[in-house]
């Protein structure tokens, strides 16, 4: 009985949060809000931005006692690659983003609970100046609950699994994000890499349409990127590093990233030689 109590909250917690991202993103289809640049000149984006922040504090708080604490900082490094990755190719005529890297690494190490609050995390701390970001918040808790639960599935053991796993998590976070140009920014979207929209406005002779099927485009190839960066980042990183994130509760699913060699192996082994050798 005081499991289940001790699990109840902690999923009340996360549907809450789901709830208060979701109020905030209706907030952002008042016609209002795709005027507004500058987050804290108007009430309404200063309260989808206070309803964002509240509803990340409350899944960092449903996870505590239940990973390590030093995992529960992850999403905030997450935050930091994804604005970093982001700024950097946002000049860029690259058809991708990058900002949802940090996203995917946090969500196969601490699960999709973290990766949501990693999305989360991003839009929070994005948002904080420009209005524009926030509106796309249920994309990052979507691309975070899909990739910590794919990889809890133990679907990115194998190369073609990663590529198909990114292509479905790009059509998802792609359709969301164009209603979000739909609903929110309505005869407001803002262009992303000139050439891409360029070739569709000369096809379907539409600028909204074709902003609509440039995101749609650069989405898909985004996330199949990102996934399999996240996942050659973990397969590949140094045993030193990996020791630090491998640690009991998600030993077996680190495991299973393109099968990755367990970190704790070689110094368990020693331990064990030197035990061995003292012994005799």
């Amino acid at each position: 009985m005081a499991m289940t109590r001790d699990t109840t909250w902690r999923y009340v917690f996360v549907v809450v949060a789901v709830a208060l991202s979701l109020a905030a993103w209706l907030c952002t289809v008042f016609g209002v809000y795709s005027t507004v640049n500058m987050t804290f000149e108007s009430y309404l984006t200063a309260s989808v931005w206070v309803l964002l922040l509240a509803a990340a504090v409350l899944l960092y708080t449903s996870q505590h006692g239940l990973v390590p604490n030093c995992i529960l900082l992850y999403p905030i490094f997450g935050a930091s690659i994804n604005l970093l990755l982001g700024s950097l190719t946002v000049r860029t005529q690259v058809p991708m983003f990058f900002d949802a890297v940090g996203t995917a690494i946090v969500a196969i190490i601490a699960g999709p609970v973290l990766g949501m609050a990693t999305g989360l995390t991003t839009t929070v701390l994005g948002g904080a100046y420009f209005a524009y970001n926030l509106a796309f918040a249920p994309v990052g808790i979507f691309i975070g609950a899909a990739v910590g639960l794919l990889a809890r599935r133990g679907v990115f053991n194998k190369l073609s699994w990663i590529i198909f796993s990114g292509l479905g998590i790009g059509i998802g976070s792609g359709v969301m994000s164009v209603y979000v140009l739909i609903f929110s920014f309505s005869g407001h979207p803002r262009k992303g890499p000139q050439n891409l929209t360029k070739f569709y406005e000369m096809i379907v002779q539409d600028e909204r349409l074709a902003i609509i099927l440039q995101g749609l485009t650069s989405d898909i190839l985004d996330k199949v990127f990102t996934v399999l960066i996240a996942c050659l980042v973990l397969r590949f990183m140094p045993k030193a590093i990996a020791r630090h994130y491998t640690v009991t509760f998600n030993h077996e699913v680190m495991k299973k990233v393109l099968h990755a060699p367990d970190p704790h192996a070689e110094s368990d082994a020693s331990a064990q030689s030197t035990q061995q050798r003292a012994t005799a």
